[in-house]
């Protein structure tokens, strides 16, 4: 911040003071006397004439302020009757005495300024406001939204963008916080100058916006985001910083549309991009009704766990050399006012939202207690898997957990089996072979589930200590198979053996699948050849003969 910069800012208070101003310049007023000044904070205090009316308003505050000494306390006496008080709080080192003096004048000219535009309308417009971009907020967003429709523009002219500029922690590694907040402010003034009057630029805050654009101008806005350049001073020199952002955008069809679905939908078309590594996706209506099924989801989630409206199905696994029942894999099903709602959707949608853990544990309880029930009925039960999400693995009592549940439930451990899939992320596969360890000493079995899928690696057959592989179904699902998937699976096979694990392969429907997996020397099965999942009243007819005939 330099003075000429102070200056200009200097000059919109003038003129708001006078009159001839834009109101809006009030808050570049504002922030550019407290950049040049090193002011950490300013709080206005708000107190009517009885004395019971109060209000406490930070009207300028920095990301990770730090006050020093005792703050500019600044008393107005506005025409309406109100004491306003402000506090100035400096940052880094105390004012001088000449700073204090100019910042008293500053202070008064500002409360003119409130004083000519009402006080509530200024905290309103600041209370809409980003405070380093000076962008609208997501409420600000929205009211001025709301400002177009009355003034009777059609949502149906526009399109929802909302948007994230591409590494920018990259830019704070390089430049600095402080650097990286001057160059968000410049991009910020950038995207200001891209958009029409008619049209509104919001900041959701850190690297993330939102825009209402006039559809006609889609394409330019899209072309522009490519590449917005931010000029920044590093020690004295010209540094061009070059930013590109990734994009979801929603064509908006419907005049009456809830605005908060503005941000929404168009958020989740960023999501979307972001996931798929693209830079731009369009929000189509099957991914509205995705969201929409997803919100419905996450809604009932905890209200279904504790209404039992989630059931655990058992899918067998038979050794095709006898054709007797070895083991079943507990899949969870979710029942609401009569209908299934398929895993599908709401075991992602629980993932993303980081709330699968609770249905992980509900289902390896109601197993235990499945196979509790069995015991005291006089059946003699099999192994039954419970899978568990990579998710899981943040709750550093993992293993603990499951331990505990067992062991509560009274069953002996050799009916429980962990299934886990594996993964490509360096922390998570550290925590994941950590977690398999403390499950081995527990003596509770694990097992890797869809081996063999997109990523897998011979170090996970060296580096854990599981009990089984489970073969992934795209090794048998295929109508032609050739002597490479002979190979492949016979030495995948040959290693586990030697290393003592099972294995056996999902999703078998076929005899040809089925004869292929007996060559190479995978005998357990799991899939549709011999059975689909079964309710637990039916699964426990299987346990009283555990013979299939084929």
């Amino acid at each position: 911040m330099t003075k000429d910069n102070l200056d200009l800012y200097l000059q919109f208070l003038r003129e708001i003071i006078e009159g001839d101003g834009d109101m809006s310049k009030l808050t570049e007023a504002l922030a550019g006397i407290a950049y040049y000044y090193h002011i950490s904070a300013i709080e206005a205090e708000i107190l009517g004439d009885d004395k019971l009316e109060q209000k406490e308003i930070t009207l300028f505050q920095r990301e990770n302020a730090e006050s020093v000494g005792e703050p500019i306390k600044h008393v107005f006496r506005s025409e309406k009757g109100s004491d306003i008080v402000i506090y100035i709080y400096a940052q880094e080192r105390p004012f001088s005495a000449d700073e204090k003096e100019d910042i008293e004048v500053y202070a008064t000219n500002c409360c003119f300024a409130l004083q000519r535009h009402q006080m509530e309308r200024f905290m309103r417009h600041m209370g809409e406001r980003q405070f380093n971009t000076w962008l609208l907020n997501i409420d600000g967003f929205l009211r001025h939204v709301n400002l177009l429709i009355d003034r009777g523009f059609k949502l149906s002219d526009y399109s929802a963008i909302c948007f994230n500029i591409k590494s920018f922690s990259d830019v704070n590694k390089r430049y600095g916080r402080n650097k990286g907040n001057e160059i968000l402010a410049g991009y910020a003034a950038e995207l200001g100058r891209m958009v029409d009057k008619d049209e509104v630029l919001g900041h959701m805050g850190g690297d993330n916006f939102v825009a209402l654009i006039i559809k006609s101008r889609q394409a330019i806005i899209l072309d522009n985001l490519k590449d917005i350049k931010v000029t920044v001073d590093v020690n004295g020199k010209k540094e061009t910083v070059h930013l590109s952002a990734t994009a979801g955008i929603w064509d908006i069809d419907d005049d009456n549309v809830n605005l908060d679905n503005i941000v929404a939908r168009s958020y989740l078309g960023l999501n979307t991009a972001r996931k798929n590594h693209a830079s731009r996706i369009f929000v189509n209506n099957s991914m509205i009704d995705r969201m929409s099924s997803l919100k419905n989801v996450l809604e009932h989630y905890e209200e279904a766990l504790t209404g039992k409206e989630f059931r655990v199905y058992y899918q067998p696994k038979v050794d095709s050399r006898t054709g007797k029942l070895v083991g079943a894999e507990g899949l969870v099903r979710w029942f609401r006012e009569g209908k299934m709602i398929s895993p599908g959707v709401f075991i992602p949608a629980l993932e993303d939202n980081g709330k699968i853990g609770m249905l992980d544990y509900y289902v390896l309880r109601a197993a235990c207690e499945d196979i509790k029930e069995w015991i005291d009925k006089g059946y003699e039960p099999v192994t039954v898997s419970v899978n568990f999400s990579r998710r899981d693995l943040k709750d550093r009592k993992l293993a603990w957990n499951i331990n505990k549940i067992i062991e509560e439930t009274g069953i002996d451990k050799k009916y429980i089996e962990i299934e886990l899939t594996e993964t490509v992320d360096a922390d998570e596969h550290g925590e994941l072979s950590k977690f398999i360890d403390e499950l081995y000493k527990m003596n509770i079995m694990t097992s890797i589930d869809d081996f063999g899928a997109g990523y897998s690696s011979l170090a996970t057959l060296r580096e854990f200590s599981v009990h089984a592989l489970k073969l992934d179904r795209s090794f048998v699902n295929t109508d032609d198979f050739s002597w490479k998937d002979e190979i492949i699976l016979k030495d995948i096979i040959h290693m586990a053996g030697e290393l003592s694990m099972d294995v056996l392969c999902e999703g078998v429907e076929r005899d040809d699948q089925l004869a292929l997996l007996n060559s190479v020397g995978c005998y357990v099965i799991q899939g549709y050849y011999y059975d689909r999942p079964l309710p637990k009243e039916e699964f426990e007819e299987r346990l009283k003969n555990k013979i299939y005939k084929k």
